[in-house]
């Protein structure tokens, strides 16, 4: 049963958000105004009043470093065979090269994350693009395998920024209706990375030589660099207080401003009926101060079609090459250290991070083996055919970035309509439904085809297309709803949720092959499929009931304070 608007003001949990904001005295639903969260400065430099051909300068730089220094780390399966056969290693070991980037990718952000929150955006990914370029030379002249390995290593740890400065950025310059898009092309630019970059090693590996994959990245990687000095100021900001000035308002109005706050309420809207409600002669003041469809007796927003707010662009402070610290002391500790660890406590951001982790493994998996198949009898593929195949997983992320956040955030605006106006962080859920069916297929369609030789067609288009267009669409709707939940910790999850994937992905190239070639394809890769799926909805059906609670039940957590 939906409650009123009115009631809304003792429901303000994180999460909860009332989407329009209409004059009470409007009689008119088409009157409702945008409210722009977090609320920006009046000064031309703050990244939230950037041009949005600054703003979009700023993204796009970022998604070309994210897709260019993913390539490195995970675009070797095609060159497996000839990694054997050189360095006259196994399999399993051979998979040891992608393992010690991976883990590098993960955990190296517990270093990343800190030091961009004192030192800045632009000297963390610069010093981030510099390593990756020495890294990637290194790959391109190793002699030994212990070498490889350490040079893998580094490489993971400069490209470990993909992980998690974008995500950070897009909160730095997008208000918060914004930010769905822009995370959208995030996770297409990581995951269109790790598809076409086997594509690229394979056919460099075919036609010239594999150590040319790694100075073609390193030329690539140049490139982003030069790229970055020039066209990526910096985006951290620090902006005062929203609605300092309204600080000797009542107590009960900033008990109503400070759930408002926690809630981050990006968009407000009070209806006709909530004008109905409250006419009568005999309201108290209580209950007046309890509405928050009254705008003096809540914070003052920022509207985005009646305010006045610079467009600017970003100064020459910006683009300094000397960072200038801001140290916030126990609250850096708390928000960068111990947070990530914290929030695997919150069953939403532990269901979150785990229903992620499997999903992206499910391409794991099939990277994985796609050597081990198409190479062998009856495909016979060179690593360069063996590449081509990712085109199928590239198509799937096309897609998945042309319909899922849109899917999602039209299902979240219908079940807001049905709910009077006020959206619940879980009605995005529901989005997940037909992904999750295009896991299952994708998954099934590609063990079977794997034992039993099925044409290749069958296998890469329908299997590995399905696949690529999960990979892409589970993981952005279920971090979208956890940051939805804990929208001032967004770079802490994405840290949290990198760990689970990463950590899970290095095992898989101790026991995944291994596994295949005893059981056949088909235990294995169905596992997989199982904990993807399963996890996923087991997690929907359990949030779409009692998700409300459990945000409940840590709203009163340090993180919304954050």
């Amino acid at each position: 049963m939906k409650l009123p608007i009115s009631e809304y003001s003792n429901e303000l949990v994180p999460g909860t958000e009332i989407l329009l904001h209409t004059d009470t005295s409007s009689a008119s639903s088409h009157d409702a105004e945008l409210v722009l969260v977090p609320e920006p400065s009046d000064q031309p430099d703050d990244p939230l009043n950037w041009s949005t051909t600054w703003k979009a300068i700023v993204i796009i730089n970022q998604a070309i470093f994210v897709f260019i220094s993913i390539l490195t780390p995970l675009a070797i399966a095609p060159l497996t065979p000839i990694f054997i056969q050189e360095f006259h290693k196994t399999l399993p070991q051979v998979n040891m090269l992608f393992g010690a980037a991976a883990m590098a990718l993960g955990y190296a952000n517990f270093i990343i994350v800190p030091f961009s929150n004192i030192f800045g955006r632009r000297p963390a990914i610069l010093i981030c693009g510099l390593i990756c370029i020495l890294a990637n030379i290194w790959q391109a002249r190793v002699t030994s395998y212990p070498s490889f390995i350490a040079a893998r290593v580094i490489g993971g740890l400069g490209a470990a920024a993909n992980e998690s400065i974008m995500p950070m950025v897009i909160s730095d310059v997008m208000f918060l209706h914004q930010r769905g898009l822009w995370m959208g092309l995030y996770f297409w630019a990581y995951f269109i990375g790790v598809n076409i970059g086997p594509i690229i090693s394979g056919n460099i590996a075919a036609h010239v030589s594999w150590r040319w994959f790694f100075w073609v990245c390193t030329i690539f990687q140049g490139v982003s660099l030069i790229m970055m000095i020039f066209m990526f100021p910096e985006t951290r900001y620090i902006r005062p207080t929203p609605s300092s000035d309204h600080s000797s308002q009542t107590s009960d109005s900033n008990k109503v401003s400070t759930s408002a706050k926690n809630a981050e309420v990006s968009i407000t809207q009070t209806t006709t009926q909530t004008t109905t409600q409250t006419t009568t002669q005999t309201t108290t003041k209580e209950e007046d101060k309890a509405q928050p469809s009254t705008p003096e007796n809540t914070v003052d927003h920022v509207y985005a079609s009646r305010t006045a707010r610079p467009v600017g662009r970003p100064s020459k402070a910006q683009f300094s090459l000397i960072p200038t610290p801001h140290w916030e002391g126990s609250l850096l500790l708390f928000r960068d250290f111990l947070a990530p660890i914290q929030i695997f406590t919150f069953p939403i951001v532990f269901w979150a991070t785990f229903s992620f982790g499997f999903a992206a493994n499910c391409l794991l998996a099939l990277n994985l083996t796609e050597s081990q198949v198409f190479a062998a009898p009856p495909y016979l593929f060179n690593p360069g055919q063996v590449g081509y195949v990712n085109f199928a997983f590239a198509v799937g992320a096309i897609i998945a970035l042309l319909t899922a956040g849109p899917f999602s955030d039209w299902i979240a605006l219908w079940g807001a309509k049905r709910n009077g106006g006020v959206r619940e962080a879980e009605m995005r859920l529901w989005a997940l439904v037909p992904y999750i069916a295009i896991c299952l297929i994708g998954m099934t369609v590609s063990a079977v085809g794997y034992q039993r030789h099925w044409p290749w067609e069958a296998v890469v288009v329908v299997g590995y297309g399905f696949v690529g267009i999960e990979v892409i669409a589970i993981p952005a709707i279920v971090i979208s709803y956890a940051v939805d939940c804990y929208k001032h910790i967004p770079g802490q999850i994405m840290v949290s949720a990198t760990i689970v994937k990463n950590t899970f992905g290095f095992g898989m190239i101790f026991f995944f092959n291994d596994w295949a070639v005893s059981a056949g394809f088909i235990p294995p890769i169905m596992t997989i499929m199982a904990l993807a799926v399963g996890i996923t909805l087991i997690g929907m059906v359990l949030f779409l009931v009692l998700g409300k609670k459990f945000r409940r039940a840590t709203m009163g957590s340090k993180v919304h304070e954050l």
